[in-house]
């Protein structure tokens, strides 16, 4: 079959995270050495920074570009992250940690899964996963998941960091390296009679042409929507925050987390490698430790709160005035359904958004851009190979965004909280998938065989779902189903075993 014109040129429209991002992995790939690489973005859009954490993933790509993770931290604000504390999502007070999982807690991590299976079908206490995982106890005592001396194996830890400032830093990093710069405004897009993009037109009159285009233009999606009309999946009967309000606060000024009163006093403490994911009325608040400030922020229903009494919750749960100065946003959840049409790729918010709660927003971006690298030469070749290379990408992107869809929406499905907003969030449609998931747990069936079943499709592994389901303490209150529990021996030498771990190699010489 007859080659491909060659791509010659490739314009990405948007800057903020997702847009430097893409122009700083494209300008470090070989393959792209002979393409011209252009970002055009706004001065007048800011970065919309709900996107402060990430997962484990974003310290391969800081890697794959070879930059060092002390110079771009420094740069960014950032810290290390361990994981996620979630405090009183059933509305008792209590907390529990989705912890970062990495090779050294396989054996604790089985005990763990061992007494919440024991649990979940009427034997023993509530198990939480916080002490059965390096980052958990890491967590505990406030420790850096940086080891002080060498691992027998790799750790797993994500970052906290400054949005704006990771932003710039990759936009250095990608102008060193050949990309150009355009700070103007699109105020037309122009198209082909085949639905290709062809010319960005600027507010100066310029016209800029390219063979393929990147949409990062945030919840807009100038291109993958407006220009090209690919349909929009919304996710707002399903997941349903769409707002939040934000408020920074410097450090080293304490700020002291809303504590319930049944939490374990341990819990006052300012995190410093943790992000706080805190239950509210209708809602959640995030707290996110960067190095010169803490970052606050309410993920909310707008159908359920407005956003002067957002704005008061939040103000009152981080003890400032109510005459504080708080920043609104709007939340576009959903996922486009396509991320690659013709000569278009969507990544960042111009594909799809499912709230900040696990940090996945970066991890998507990612994602998309590695698959759309590993496909980018076969795309080139033929006709046959360009309509194939879309469907694999965006089969593997709207497999990613509904994996992920599932086990957001299992933190809120199973919690106890009687607040109207969280028996509205009780009540939304969930996929057969998370429906038979759920169902298989509460009623102390199989549930590793359906994980087993469904590995391709989950967007997040069994030490996930066992962390959130046991630190949920979902189960039928009423069930008792033949289970032989583990020793009590044997789980005061698992939570002992990770203690030691921690000693050994995490003491507080980053702290």
């Amino acid at each position: 079959m007859k080659a491909k014109q060659a791509i010659r040129k490739i314009i990405i429209l948007g800057g903020g995270t997702a847009g430097w991002m893409a122009a700083a992995a494209l300008a470090n790939n070989p393959v792209f050495a002979a393409i011209e690489l252009c970002l055009v973005e706004s001065d007048n859009i800011g970065t919309i920074g709900v996107g402060e954490g990430s997962t484990p993933h974003l310290k391969r790509f800081m890697d794959n570009l070879g930059i060092s993770e002390k110079d771009w931290m420094e740069q960014c604000h950032a810290s290390y992250k361990t994981g996620i504390d979630f405090i009183n999502w059933n509305g008792d007070g209590q907390q529990y940690f989705h912890p970062f999982y990495f090779q050294m807690d396989v054996k604790p991590a089985e005990v763990f899964f061992i007494n919440a299976n024991a649990r979940r079908r009427g034997h023993g206490n509530a198990v939480k996963p916080d002490a059965f995982f390096s980052s958990g106890v890491l967590a505990k005592h406030n420790l850096s998941p940086r080891p002080n001396k060498t691992l027998p194996c790799t750790n797993e830890y994500g970052y906290h960091f400054d949005a704006t400032e990771l932003a710039n830093y990759l936009k250095d990093y990608a102008c060193q390296r050949g990309v150009r710069q355009i700070i103007a405004d699109v105020v037309e897009v122009s198209t082909s009679q085949h639905q290709q993009i062809e010319t960005l037109i600027l507010a100066n009159g310029e016209r800029l042409s390219a063979d393929f285009f990147i949409d990062a233009s945030g919840f807009s999606a100038k291109l993958i929507h407006k220009a090209l009309g690919v349909p929009f999946q919304s996710f707002a009967d399903e997941l349903l925050n769409d707002s939040a309000v934000t408020v920074p606060v410097p450090v080293p000024v304490p700020v002291p987390v809303p504590v319930p009163a049944l939490m374990d006093s341990t819990q006052t403490q300012q995190a410093k490698y943790h992000t706080r994911a805190t239950a509210l009325s209708a809602g959640w608040l995030w707290q996110i430790p960067l190095t010169h400030r803490l970052g606050n922020g309410y993920v909310y229903s707008s159908r359920h709160l407005s956003a002067n009494a957002a704005a008061k919750e939040l103000l009152h749960s981080v003890n400032l005035p109510e005459s504080t100065q708080v920043r609104f946003l709007k939340l576009r959840v959903g996922v486009s359904d396509k991320a690659w049409h013709n000569n278009v790729l969507a990544i960042g918010l111009a594909q799809s958004f499912i709230e900040p709660l696990e940090a996945t927003s970066i991890m998507m971006t990612q994602f998309t851009l590695e698959k759309f690298m590993s496909l980018f030469e076969r795309y080139q070749l033929n006709k046959q190979a360009e309509t194939l290379s879309r469907q694999t990408l965006n089969q593997a992107v709207m497999q990613l965004v509904l994996g992920i869809k599932d086990y957001i929406q299992a933190h809120y499905v199973t919690s106890q909280r009687s607040e109207a907003y969280w028996v509205a969030a009780r009540k939304v449609a969930i996929s057969q998938r998370l429906t038979q998931l759920l169902k298989a747990w509460y009623q102390g069936d199989d549930f590793d065989l359906l994980l087993y079943q469904y590995d391709q499709q989950l967007a997040y592994f069994r030490p996930s779902w066992y962390a959130l389901l046991a630190g949920m303490d979902y189960r039928d209150p009423k069930l008792k189903r033949p289970f032989e529990p583990i020793s009590a021996e044997i789980t005061a030498q698992a939570i002992s075993y990770c203690q030691t771990l921690v000693d050994q190699y995490f003491q507080p010489k980053y702290s």
